[in-house]
């Protein structure tokens, strides 16, 4: 008992003595004094023990999580360097991966896809937190509605992911794309507002709530009027971009709860389509078609993991509207089209796995449901149920991994006169052997893709008639990820039978369906990248370079036997350096497309010259009072001035600034 008093003797007195000398705060004493007693407690029950000899033995701890494969090649760009660079959609960000060809319809309101080692846009799987962005009506997805500001990470896969857990729908696709929402990890309101060439306008807003949810929201206008040339063997014309103006906003939010993700997404915008450049002798052909769109989509997926088992679901409503208007009394040359186009889709899906020590089974069934309809002339209302069905085993043994996966696919329409019902079974076979940081890998899959439903019922366009499109891809290639530098060589061989090309005619909404039969596709890619901090210095870098050969080979007796195919560079390349020191960012980042046909006739007429483009972009943060973070920008794309084309007669923007400012509290 002695003890104890003289203990409380000397805390007493310590306390006294701390509250005197560093002028403690009276929450500071109070707690001070909890503590006090809670000692005296433990002194009273002769509970406070020494335990600096004391050993303490725990149960059985699990750890659950996912663990990388490296099976296909990959391609990342994620965290500051994605936000660095001079980009506002994701299509801006794919153009620096190795193998992607962006074809990009007139710049700033125009269309934009991706094509992945020339195997077409509609065989490219768009996955937003997992589930599939999809237009049943063509098949094609277009990027530049997507923007990267609550974007954590972009990835493309060539075949797709190998995990558990993966849905039947993610092994559909010859290559994908992976769009990953940034959970937030703190509380933050974002306010930006941006200014730039060509009557660029933006505002941008951006709430969220440290690990539950954000809300995201922009909007945007832009004239697009800029001047352009345009040579050929037979032209040289000078002018300005007409009809290429866009206003959009766009609305987003997530939620985060446990294995809960919810998103919501809302856009909407009117655009000019501008059309192709012609040797004009008048403004009358310039085009003045005009397109509104509305886009929306609601979902939500669960996911849970056990120490063997795991189980993901995934559901989603979207829906789509489309106005296009071509009118006769703007554009003397355009026939009168006034047509309205709604989509709906259902989708939902279930994925279980059970593993073992070296083997992981995973089972998964999609079911998607998508109708269209429209008021074009003699179109039948549509819709189309797709089923999907499959079995994937990934086993690992040491250094070496094997995936082998069984995809079902079960495609039926209905509607008058209905295409009959696809059925087809697709296999895929992947291997790889990891050696400290080398990683050795190969694949083989054989993929389709159901022709879309314009290709099937479009008035006058259409024909039930029409064959899947099969792709067959063979790569093989060596990885090597270490601590700052990495880097990937691939080889790969595709084929692609009955391949339907659709090339843009009169304007960029009609389209002109041309089946090559067998194109032959051989490839050498090569990227890397290497990363680096030295104090308040950090350094990344992104290099991607791709050798490529796309032939015809449908018919011997075709003039056009083993030419190339259009849009398909034999060499092109991309580089980013991303400098960074204290709060100063420099980003630099440069593209290269070498020439290309534009028509397989390959007749030099055809021939699109090689061309390239440098984007600068700086950034400044100031921290201000409170935590407030002031950030401005400053951007200048296509520093040389480049006059080229992605697309013939598409001319693009020449050089252009961007201001931004941007308010984060």
């Amino acid at each position: 008992m002695g003890s104890q008093k003289t203990c409380l003797a000397v805390c007493f007195l310590f306390t006294r003595g701390m509250v005197a000398e560093y002028k403690l705060s009276m929450k500071n004493f109070i707690l001070i004094c909890c503590l006090l007693l809670l000692s005296l407690s433990c002194l009273g029950q002769g509970k406070l023990t020494n335990y600096n000899d004391t050993v303490f033995t725990l149960s059985s701890v699990t750890c659950v999580g996912e663990r990388p494969h490296y099976l296909t090649p990959s391609q990342t760009i994620s965290g500051e360097t994605l936000h660095n660079l001079s980009t506002t959609s994701v299509a801006d960000a794919l153009k620096y991966f190795s193998g992607v060809q962006i074809k990009d319809y007139g710049g700033l309101g125009g269309l934009k896809t991706v094509n992945v080692r020339s195997l077409g846009s509609q065989h490219v799987g768009v996955y937003l937190d997992g589930i599939r962005i999809t237009n049943a009506q063509n098949g094609q997805v277009d990027l530049g509605k997507y923007s990267l500001s609550n974007m954590e990470s972009v990835s493309l896969y060539n075949a797709n992911k190998n995990e558990r857990l993966q849905s039947a729908s993610e092994y559909a696709s010859a290559a994908t794309v992976y769009m990953q929402t940034k959970r937030p990890d703190k509380t933050t309101l974002n306010v930006e507002y941006g200014n730039g060439s060509f009557g660029l306008n933006k505002v941008k807003g951006y709430f969220s709530l440290k690990n539950y949810f954000f809300v995201d929201a922009e909007y945007q206008h832009t004239d697009g009027d800029y001047k352009f040339k345009f040579k050929s063997a037979s032209e040289d014309t000078i002018g300005r971009r007409h009809n290429s103006d866009i206003s959009f906003y766009r609305l987003e939010a997530a939620g985060f709860y446990k294995g809960f993700t919810t998103h919501i997404y809302y856009y909407n915008s009117e655009r000019g389509l501008p059309g192709p450049v012609i040797r004009r002798l008048t403004d009358q052909w310039d085009s003045t078609d005009r397109q509104w769109d509305q886009n929306f989509f609601v979902q939500t997926s669960y996911k849970k993991l056990w120490e063997k088992f795991g189980l993901r679901a995934n559901l989603k409503y979207s829906f789509d509207y489309l106005h296009y208007l071509q009118d006769p009394s703007t554009n003397a040359s355009a026939m009168y089209c006034n047509n309205h186009y709604t989509q709906q889709d259902v989708y939902g899906s279930v994925s279980g796995s059970y593993n073992w020590r070296w083997l992981s089974l995973t089972v998964s069934t999609d079911l998607r449901w998508t109708d269209l309809n429209c008021d074009v002339y003699k179109f039948n209302y549509v819709y189309r149920i797709d089923s999907k069905s499959l079995l994937s085993a990934i086993a690992s043994y040491k250094g070496l991994e094997f995936n082998v996966a069984l995809l079902y696919t079960h495609v039926q329409d209905h509607t008058k006169g209905q295409a009959s019902p696809l059925k087809r079974l697709t296999p895929m076979f992947l291997a790889s052997y990891k050696k400290n940081a080398w990683v050795f890998r190969a694949f083989h899959k054989r993929i389709f893709r159901a022709p879309t439903l314009n290709d099937l019922y479009y008035t006058l366009v259409g024909s039930t008639g029409l064959k899947p499109e099969y792709t067959s891809q063979w790569d093989a290639g060596v990885d090597y990820r270490g601590k700052a530098l990495h880097f990937a060589i691939d080889g790969y061989y595709n084929e692609i039978e009955d391949k339907i090309v659709a090339i843009p005619m009169k304007c960029q909404f009609r389209w002109s369906m041309v089946n090559f039969g067998m194109v032959k596709s051989l490839g050498l890619s090569l990227s890397g990248g290497y990363d680096r901090e030295w104090g308040k210095f950090s350094l990344a870098t992104n290099a991607n370079y791709t050798c490529q050969s796309d032939r015809d080979y449908s018919m011997p007796s075709d003039p056009e036997y083993k030419h190339y195919v259009p849009y398909s560079p034999l060499h092109s390349g991309s580089l980013i350096v991303d400098l960074g020191y204290d709060s100063y960012s420099l980003c630099t980042s440069f593209l290269y497309t070498g020439e290309r046909f534009a028509l397989v006739s390959n007749n030099s007429d055809d021939l699109l010259s090689d061309w390239y483009t440098v984007d600068l972009k700086l950034n400044k943060r100031f921290l201000l009072k409170n935590g407030i973070v002031l950030q401005g920008t400053v951007e200048c794309n296509n520093v040389t001035d480049s006059r080229h084309e992605v697309v013939k007669r598409y001319p693009m923007p020449g050089r252009n600034w961007k201001f931004t400012i941007k308010l984060e509290l």
